[in-house]
């Protein structure tokens, strides 16, 4: 045994020990991160700050642009300078060995990451010229249409830095430049302690009962971010890209790159553990006090780990790294080495360091010199792949018992059993653990006896042109990086660095070196290049550091500019070190120590410690020195000296040479190493099949427009099947005690539905009578024979599957009728017949098995009424000859309909129906006994036309005879008193209007006076006419007519051109001028109503001057809300124009702009944007807030009564934003979709995303919170948007309710939209508080009053399908006159709430509501407040209210002059108007600005609303001051038959003369026939107030009245003088 190999034995054991006392004080060790290594400079050599500069930056811009614009294509240098022109590979002239090349890389790894790029990316890609070597083989290369380009991009620096020439771009060195271990222990404490095992101090294990020299890290399902880039070798996606779970833990980020690099971490993780056990040992620790000493144990083991990495990398293979003498192989001392710790001389081209000696004022950091060039040295030595041996036989002859064994490939396209010699590197990158999972040891092995490659310019092919790269680019030259590296950096040219390293500049090329011939040949093509491209090709000037250092390369080493460079770095480093191991001051170690560790630690010394192997000069497992003969590898295994040392590699790996090799465990002749696999590209877009879902997912989206709108014309389909479903009728089980009475529900058809109604048989006059439940006629069945020998039929359908029966008359509709059940059914039937057979008609039945027969085979009232229809226009096209088929829709006629039409028999009720009147009136009865000129029971279609001609045409007389005619039924030529009394009562009685006894006379009377006759004396023809022929309505009769034209809705304008003659001409309008000119003096209230008075309008006199006055009149009817929407607007331009102002130039930092240009910009502000809108319209939806500031001063300057236009205003804005961002971002993913999966987890780094996960548009679209809540708040807002439409408020009420509730989900997604913070961090919420806060707050105070339950006290059906509600008034619920309130019906559904306006006044006890029937809940209302439906219920069903909420008739009293206009069931906001005006003036001292009400009551008949009447009728009782103005405007005669309206017109006229009053309405108000004339009216009543300079007009009803008030408020508001405020609610 040698003694000296004893002695370092016992040593160690000695050095272990330390102390007898197993606890004892750690020393300071190094700080991970770098920081207070220097303690006068805490920063020096800390992670994350910047690379020295020894040589002045050379930007091109001075600031941060490439230096060297002009220079060649990097690709083009590294052809000519850095590959290799000869057939084969060349070793190693000095032995260097494949293990000091790759332990060179593990040094790199330990003091400079430089390597990942900055973020945002910064692309200077390197054009592939198209003869480049690499590629021009390449498919893939050579089908490329455009140039293609390797990505580069730029390396991370100092955002502080990159400024202004004074302050150029500095990059960043990631880790510390210390050897401190940070290759074994991770670049933080946190990635320590992930690989520990806090237990015995070791480092964390795969297998716990594995031995030192077997054991492997444990795994990494903890997933440390590892550099993970796909593996080049493989050819698809999924097996490029792996999970970083299968790599082990490891200090080093980059430890999986190749194999040879893994081996080193492997070896360390053993060492810190061989060591860590060894303490244990010697300290004697028991198991159960590992925990407890884990830390000292561990902190003991790095410290000598990082000692030992420290003097091997400086004092072993940083000597032979750059110099190695040509006498290496003889002389065994260091003299054959470089000499780095001779003292510090003056030469420059030897520098040295010298003694360690700690100086704070030295600086480690790394230079860019270094980083970018020096350091990089070392590719010129890679081998292109590794022999590998297995343990050698002992044998004295070194070269015999190497046992070498081939590798196997794993190629996508080898077949099983195919290999090679040795394993190559370019096919092993990121695939490191298949071969140190096969033999560990064997690596080891053939990294001490593979050369590396000559030291000279070239880099191998694994290198210069088959280096890992990207997905999208598998193959890269790193020598062009190399060069492109230095460009990016700022670095200057080659001559300029020498300068500064004390080196002389070079007068020519060939100076560059002149020792090998190879490289002077490659330095002549570089200068040829040069010169060809213009530049200097006398002497090397403007060359690349990279180029030009390693062009200076030797046998040697590197040429004296890279080793003056490398050695001033390294001299650095451990001279800048306060925690160097020499350094005795900082007490880790003590002088015995470090002599032990720069004397015997050495790689072979550790190699022999945790491995299998036998390294020469070092003690085997049974303490046995290992000599020559039986030694695995030699004792310096950075060098391999030949025939001396065991097993020297059978030949320089070269792809192209096969051979065969002795004692290797291959028995055939092989290649040397496989070739590398292709290179490949990527498409981002194409490849994750973002093409498939980019397009889908628009196209699935757009197309839930239609769909959604499809879905909303479906519901409101089903929303009118459900109000035919509740307007069907239960049918009553109760019995009339009438024998000749039955209740029943009647069908009228699929559209009408159903209703309730009484039959009734009248024996006496042969007819079947059909009325409602009022006993109100709805139509009647004459059977009554118009011949004597004519006989009715009547046949009786009855449906065998319900108790269903039709009884079917001739020349009637069919009568279809629904029974409780099969008795009712037969009691009806058999009481049917006998009535039939008794009155002498036909009877017979008929059995249908469905009743579904019955109702498809009826003839109902729409099928009768489309056949009158036609009808009626032919009875015009033949009475009005200047109408033609086309005016009168008749171009499609066929001849079975006009056959159909000849041959129509009109019956008595449809008669009256087609003048709009009751079929049971003297006034029908007697004009049909007139027109029934053959006494058929039916009017022909000749008699119905000879009766349309004469009311049709313009002679008065006719007409006037016509009616004198209807009521002298006995033809005696004169009417007696009683005829004429019984004329005006049924004129009364069409009105549904009747008169008292004394008025009829005082009517009766005044007519007789006008005809001078005696009072009760018969009145003549000559006499009639006097009354209603007189001069004064002799122009009203000649154009009265018959309007048969259709008509719209109420309030429609109906527009006659200037000599029109035709129907719609001929009866217009018998209302007089608002002037009231030709009054009589009997009207008393006739004299403060509205006039006009000699006032000439002053109109602006040129074109230009007209329009600008109606722009500013305009603006100052609505200059509340134009300001307030030109600012919200200008705020909502202002924020958008800041997000967008930031991410173009503020936020150019992150990237995004680079990649989606200015689209980014568009998306981020429309993004902003709808955060502020959508947030704003939480303000417009807080009624209690808008009605309590609408009582304050505010409303003079915040339109309230707007809000509701605002609303749609910024709901629109919200929708335009929606738009701009949803098709910003479709275009954003799609760049986003096209980048690499690093560069999108740049862009968004905080959002986490596994490296082998690529980032698709799908990823982004579903796999992302920020994606898919973006997908669903379209899907929101789209069906928002489509169900808020009119027609869908209209026709779908319930689904716009419904799917308007879903902005809580709206507001819930939008948060959780920004919670990804994809591209920034939230700030919905910055918009979305304050506005939020309110509408909690208002959303309180509804809930408060919600769930208050009111008690309905009262319920009533009125007329137009009217209901109307009072209800307990809640003792807190304060409200004004023509506010409104939501209520929902506990028996329909307490959360169900609609809106309706009060018609009750603020005095009153109670709160009262008339609800209009238009929808299925308001059906349902009706039906359930159906005094047929409540029998035996003790009350009423309770409601909840919530309110009062203001609107703008709520203000009315602010005007001093207030129009009011209600229409139809739209009155009943005024209704609570007229009864506070009622109240007020009772009030003697009550004060307020309005003077005067005009109140126009635009109605059918006023008989539906007689609750209204009522209402003015009070009014009108206490207005002494002649405060209110009524004109009640009846517009149901007008639409039907114009001749009767003239008569009660006039009838009216006479009565006012006498009463003062309406005959109609027994009211002081006017009442007109037909529509008003707005524009006329409201300009007489501006002439009336010539001093008012705004009138406040309020209108409710449909929106044609509402449209058409508008319009005229609008056309008046064009012209000089006072405004009319229009405010108006439709229904």
């Amino acid at each position: 045994m040698d003694p000296k190999a004893a002695l370092a034995g016992v040593f160690v054991i000695l050095v272990l020990s330390e102390c007898q006392e197993i606890e004892e004080e750690s020393p300071e060790l190094h700080p991970l991160d770098g920081y207070f290594n220097n303690l006068i400079h805490p920063d020096w050599g800390a992670v994350e700050t910047v690379l020295l500069r020894k040589s002045p930056a050379a930007y091109a811009d001075g600031v941060y642009t490439l230096s060297g614009q002009n220079r060649p294509n990097p690709f083009d240098i590294s052809e000519r300078a850095h590959r290799s022109n000869t057939p084969q590979s060349l070793g190693s002239v000095r032995g260097r060995t494949a293990m000091q090349v790759y332990f060179g890389q593990q040094v790199v790894e330990e003091i400079m990451d430089v390597q990942r790029p900055g973020c945002p990316r910064e692309y200077e890609n390197i054009p592939v010229p198209k003869n480049n070597t690499l590629y021009r083989n390449s498919e893939a290369f050579n089908s490329a249409r455009d140039t293609v380009f390797m990505p580069f991009p730029r390396s991370r620096f100092d955002q502080r830095t990159g400024q202004s020439p004074s302050n150029p771009r500095q990059q960043l060195n990631e880790i510390t430049p210390y050897l401190d271990g940070q290759l074994m222990y991770g670049p933080a404490r946190t990635w320590t302690d992930a690989i520990r095992e806090f237990k015995g101090g070791r480092l964390l294990r795969l297998d716990p009962n594995k031995g030192i020299a077997d054991s492997l890290p444990a795994i990494n399902n903890i997933r440390l971010p590892f550099a993970n880039p796909p593996n080049p070798r493989e050819n698809t996606r999924e097996r490029r890209l792996l999970p970083v779970a299968r790599f082990w833990r490891f200090g080093n980020p980059r430890a999986m790159e190749n194999p040879f690099l893994l081996s080193f971490g492997v070896l360390w993780f053993r060492w810190h553990n061989y060591l860590a056990e060894e303490y244990i040992k010697m300290k004697n620790i028991p198991e159960d006090q590992l925990e407890k000493y884990d830390e000292q144990i561990f902190n003991h083991a790095r410290k000598w780990v990082v000692a030992s990495h420290q003097k091997i990398v400086m004092y072993d293979w940083l000597p032979r790294w750059i110099f190695t003498a040509s006498n290496f192989t003889t002389v065994s001392d260091d003299s054959r080495f470089y000499p780095i710790r001779a003292p510090r001389s003056n030469d420059p081209k030897m520098p040295t360091c010298g003694e360690y000696v700690y100086n704070p004022n030295i600086h480690p950091g790394i230079t860019t010199e270094f980083q970018t060039s020096a350091m990089r040295y070392g590719h010129t030595l890679v081998t292109p792949g590794l022999w590998r041996r297995g343990a050698r036989t002992p044998n004295n002859n070194r070269q015999a018992g190497c046992n070498w064994f081939p590798t196997n490939l794993r190629l996508p396209n080898s077949n099983p059993g195919d290999q090679t010699h040795g394993l190559r590197l370019c096919n092993a990158y990121w695939n490191s653990q298949e071969a140190v999972q096969e033999d560990l040891d064997a690596l080891y092995r053939g990294l001490s006896s593979t050369l590396g490659e000559k030291e000279d310019h070239i880099m191998v092919e694994d290198l210069a042109g088959q280096v890992f790269g990207p997905l999208e680019f598998s193959r890269r030259d790193l020598a062009a990086l190399n060069i492109q590296r230095a460009r990016d950096h700022g670095l200057t040219d080659y001559q300029t660095i020498r300068e500064t390293f004390g080196l002389p500049r070079l007068n020519s090329w060939q100076e560059i070196n002149t020792q090998n011939s190879l490289t002077q040949q490659a330095i002549e093509a570089l200068r040829l290049l040069y010169e060809g491209s213009g530049l200097n090709g006398t002497s090397p000037e403007d060359v690349d550091l990279f180029a030009g250092g390693l062009l200076e390369t030797t046998d040697d080493g590197p040429g004296e500019l890279f080793r003056v460079i490398m050695v001033e770095q390294f001299c650095r480093i451990r001279d800048g070190d306060r925690f160097w191991y020499e350094n005795i001051n900082n007490k880790i170690f003590n002088r015995t120590e470090i002599d032990f560790i720069n004397n015997d630690i050495t790689l072979g010394y550790i190699l022999s410690k945790v491995t299998n192997l036998r390294v020469e000069g070092q003690r085997d497992r049974n303490g046995n020195v290992v000599t020559p003969a039986n030694a695995d590898i030699q004792a310096d295994p950075f060098v391999h000296r030949g025939a001396d040392d065991p097993c020297f590699q059978p030949a320089q790996l070269d792809p192209a040479v096969s051979l065969s090799v002795p004692e290797s465990n291959a028995t055939r002749t092989l290649p040397l190493i496989e070739n590398c696999t292709a290179w490949q590209t990527f498409d981002y877009f194409f490849g994750m099949e973002s093409h498939v879902s980019f397009p889908l997912t628009f196209i699935w989206i757009g197309l839930v427009v239609p769909g959604t709108v499809g879905v909303m014309l479906l519901m409101a389909k089903q929303r009118k099947k459900k109000m035919l479903e509740a307007r069907k009728k239960k049918a009553r089980t109760d019995r009339s005690t009438d024998p000749n009475t039955f209740n029943v529900v009647e069908w009228v058809g699929r559209k009408e539905g159903e209703r309730n109604v009484v039959i009734k048989f009248d024996n006496q006059r042969k007819k079947l009578h059909v009325n409602d439940r009022r006993e109100k006629p709805l139509r009647m069945i004459d059977l009554r024979p118009k011949q004597a020998s004519q006989v009715k039929t009547v046949r009786l359908w009855n449906a065998e599957d319900r108790p269903i029966l039709s009884v079917r008359a001739e020349g009637e509709i069919d009568l279809v009728l629904k029974f409780p059940d099969t008795e009712s059914k037969s009691q009806f039937s058999s009481k049917l017949k006998t009535f039939v057979e008794g009155i002498g008609a036909s009877f017979s039945t008929n059995n249908f098995p469905k009743a579904e027969l019955i109702f498809n085979s009826a003839t109902t009232k729409e099928d009768r009424q489309k056949l009158l229809d036609k009808f009626f226009r032919v009875i015009c096209l033949q009475a009005f000859k200047d109408k033609t088929s086309k005016d009168l829709d008749l171009e499609n006629l066929d001849h079975e309909t006009a056959k159909k039409i000849a041959e129509i028999q009109l019956t008595r009720t449809e008669f009256a129906e087609a003048l709009g009147l009751k079929p049971t009136s003297i006034f029908v009865r007697n004009m049909f006994l007139l027109v029934d000129s053959d006494r058929s029971g039916f009017v022909s279609f000749r008699e119905f036309l000879d009766f349309f001609v004469v009311l049709s045409s313009q002679d008065a007389e006719n007409k006037i005879h016509l009616i004198f005619s209807m009521y002298d039924i006995q033809r005696r030529g004169k009417l007696s008193k009683k005829d004429f009394a019984n004329m005006i009562k049924s004129l009364l009685d069409l009105s549904d209007s009747t008169l008292d006894d004394k008025k009829m006379e005082e009517l009766v009377a005044s007519m007789y006076r006008v005809a001078n006759l005696s009072y009760g004396a018969d009145i003549t023809f000559e006499d009639f006419k006097r009354i209603f022929a007189s001069d004064e309505y002799a122009g009203t009769i000649q154009n009265a007519t018959l309007n048969l034209d259709a008509v719209g809705d109420i309030g429609q304008p109906v527009k006659v051109a200037g000599n029109q003659t035709t129907i719609r001409a001929k009866r217009a309008t018998i209302v007089k001028n608002y002037t009231q000119k030709g009054k009589a003096k009997g009207l008393k209230r006739q004299q403060s109503v509205v006039h006009v008075t000699t006032h000439s309008e002053e109109y602006p006199k040129t074109p230009f001057a007209q329009k600008m006055y109606e722009i500013t009149s305009f603006i100052s009817y609505n200059r509340l809300e134009i300001f307030w929407g030109t600012l919200f607007t200008l705020v909502l331009i202002g924020i958008f124009l800041e997000r967008a102002f930031y991410y173009s130039f503020e936020r150019e930092t992150g990237g995004l702009r680079r990649i989606a240009g200015y689209g980014v910009t568009v998306t981020r502000g429309a993004a902003s944007a709808m955060m502020f809108t959508y947030c704003a319209l939480l303000i417009t939806m807080s009624r209690n807030m808008i009605t309590f500031f609408r009582e304050t001063f505010l409303h003079r300057f915040i339109p309230w009564d707007s809000m509701h236009a605002l609303h749609k205003f910024i709901a629109y804005q919200a929708l335009f934003s929606t738009v701009v961002h949803v098709i910003g971002h479709g275009i954003n993913l799609y760049h986003i979709s096209t980048q690499t999966s690093g560069d999108a987890n740049c862009y968004f780094m905080e959002y986490f995303r596994a490296t082998d996960v690529l980032a698709s548009f799908h990823y982004w679209a579903y796999g992302t919170i920020t994606g898919l809540t973006g997908i669903i708040l379209t899907l929101i807002v789209i069906v928002m948007y489509v169900f808020a439409t009119p027609y869908a408020r209209r026709n779908a009420f319930n689904a716009f309710w419904n799917t308007h509730n879903l902005y809580v989900l709206l507001y819930v997604f939008m948060i959780m939209h920004g919670l990804g913070r994809l591209v920034q961090a939230p700030i919905t919420h910055t918009y979305l508080i304050g506005p939020l806060f309110i509408y909690i707050i208002d959303k309180l105070i509804s809930l408060s009053r919600k769930k208050i339950e009111c008690r309905v006290v009262k319920a009533e059906l009125l007329p137009s399908d009217v209901t109307a509600l009072v209800f307990q008034r809640p003792t807190t619920f304060d409200y004004k006159s023509g506010q409104w309130v939501r209520i929902a019906c506990l028996d329909l559904g307490g959360n169900e709430y609609h809106p309706f306006t009060i018609s009750s006044a603020p005095h009153e006890e109670y709160l009262s509501l008339h609800i209009r029937a238009v929808g299925p809940w308001t059906y349902n209302l009706r039906n359930l407040y159906d005094p047929d439906n409540l029998e035996g219920k003790s009350a009423y069903p309770s409601v909840y209210v919530d309110g009062p909420y203001g609107e703008g008739h709520q203000d009315w009293y602010r005007y001093e002059v207030a129009v009011l206009v209600g229409g139809g069931i739209g009155v009943t906001p005024f209704a609570s108007i007229l009864k506070d005006i009622v109240h007020k003036s009772k009030i003697a001292d009550l004060r307020f600005p309005c003077k005067k009400v005009y109140f126009l009551w635009v109605t059918r008949t006023q008989k539906q609303f007689e609750w209204m009447t009522d209402i003015i009728r009070e009014v009108e009782s206490v207005d002494s001051n002649q405060f209110m103005d009524t004109h009640i405007f009846v517009t149901q005669f007008k639409e039907k038959f114009d001749l009767r309206t003239t008569m009660l017109y006039i009838c009216e006229r006479h009565f006012q003369k006498v009463a003062g009053k309406s005959l109609f309405t027994g009211l002081s108000a006017v009442t007109h026939f037909g529509r008003p004339n707005f524009r006329d009216f409201l300009k007489s009543v501006k002439y009336e107030h010539p001093n008012v300079r705004t009138f406040g007009v309020f209108s409710c009803g449909p929106p044609n009245m509402t449209n058409n008030l508008d319009g005229a408020c609008t056309n008046l508001n064009k012209q000089e003088g006072a405004t009319f405020n229009h405010h108006f609610e439709n229904f």
